[in-house]
C-alpha cells in the first residue's frame, strides 16, 4: 500500500509538472523601439532586426544596441541566418551573393553564386561545420557546400519526387534535419544527407523556426510548437496586440515584431 501511494503521488507531481509547462504564460521582459521588417533571434537570445534600408542591427538581450551592418553593393538582403551567433549568413538573391559575418557584424568571408554559370540559387542556410546548405532552382535540388564553397551534398531532382517544379522560400538546418518551405505552400524535410524524409503538414505560413528539431510558427496571437517525428503540437498565447509581422525563437526569448516596435518575451 505504501509502494501504491508513493507512486500515486510520483504520478501526480509529474502531472502538475506538465500541466505548469503546457499553461507556462508568455510574459514581456523587454521592448526595442525600432521600426523593422524582419526580427531574428540566435541561440544566445541576440537579436536582430533588419531595418527599411536593409541595415542589420544587433541588439543584446536586454534590447541594448550592440553592432551595425549595411551594405549597398548587392542590392535587397533577402535572408538572414543567426543559427549560429559566430557566422551570420547573409544571402543577396538578386546578385547571387552571401556575405558571412562574425558576431560583432565584421565581414569575414563571401561568396558569388554568379561564378558558377550552371546555379540559381533560390534560398541559403547555414549548416552545421561552416557549410551552407542552398536550393538551386535550376537542377531543383537542394545542396550542401563545405567550408569552401564546393559541392559535399546534392539531393535528387525534387521536380522528379513530385513531378512540378519546387522552388524554396527559405531553407533552415539543424543537426539532423534540413526544412524547405516551398513557396506554393507547406515545407519538406530531409536528412543531414540531403535524402528526402516527407512532407509535413503544416501550410499557409509566413515564416517559421527550428529550435532543437521542433518547428516554431505563429498564427494570429498563438505561437505552435510543432515536433515533425511525433506529429505532436502545441500552442501559447502571446500577450501582442494584433497585427503581428513576425516571430522569432532564441533560447529563453522570443522576440515579437508589429509595426512599430519588437517586443521580447519569456516564460521563465
Amino acid at each position: 500500500m505504501r509502494r501504491l501511494i508513493v507512486l500515486l503521488c510520483n504520478c501526480l507531481i509529474v502531472v502538475l509538472l506538465q500541466n505548469s509547462t503546457a499553461n507556462a504564460q508568455l510574459k514581456q521582459v523587454a521592448q526595442i523601439d525600432t521600426v523593422a521588417k524582419s526580427v531574428y533571434v540566435d541561440n544566445l537570445d541576440n537579436i536582430y532586426l533588419l531595418s527599411e534600408r536593409d541595415e542589420l542591427l544587433k541588439y543584446d538581450r536586454t534590447g541594448k544596441l550592440k553592432w551595425r551592418y549595411s551594405n549597398n553593393r548587392f542590392g535587397r538582403l533577402q535572408s538572414v541566418d543567426v543559427s549560429d551567433p559566430l557566422r551570420i549568413v547573409l544571402f543577396y538573391a538578386d546578385f547571387q551573393q552571401v556575405m558571412v559575418l562574425n558576431n560583432n557584424l565584421n565581414e569575414i568571408a563571401n561568396y558569388s553564386f554568379a561564378k558558377n554559370g550552371n546555379l540559381l540559387v533560390s534560398a541559403v542556410a547555414s549548416g552545421n561545420n561552416n557549410s551552407l546548405w542552398i536550393f538551386d532552382r535550376t537542377a531543383n535540388v537542394l545542396i550542401k557546400l563545405s567550408s569552401n564553397f564546393t559541392e559535399d551534398i546534392r539531393s535528387a531532382s525534387l521536380f522528379q519526387l513530385f513531378d512540378e517544379v519546387v522552388d524554396a522560400r527559405k531553407i533552415v538546418a539543424s543537426d539532423q534535419y534540413v526544412f524547405l518551405q516551398r513557396k506554393s505552400g507547406g515545407i519538406l524535410q530531409f536528412d543531414r544527407f540531403g535524402a528526402f524524409v516527407k512532407d509535413l503538414p503544416i501550410d499557409s505560413l509566413s515564416d517559421f523556426n527550428i529550435t532543437s528539431n521542433t518547428i516554431v510558427y505563429f498564427k494570429g496571437a498563438e505561437l505552435f510548437k510543432y515536433q515533425p517525428g511525433s506529429l505532436e503540437s502545441s500552442k501559447q498565447k502571446m500577450p501582442i496586440t494584433l497585427p503581428i509581422k513576425q516571430v522569432a525563437v532564441g533560447n529563453k526569448l522570443i522576440a515579437v515584431l508589429n509595426e512599430k516596435a519588437v517586443f521580447l518575451l519569456s516564460d521563465n
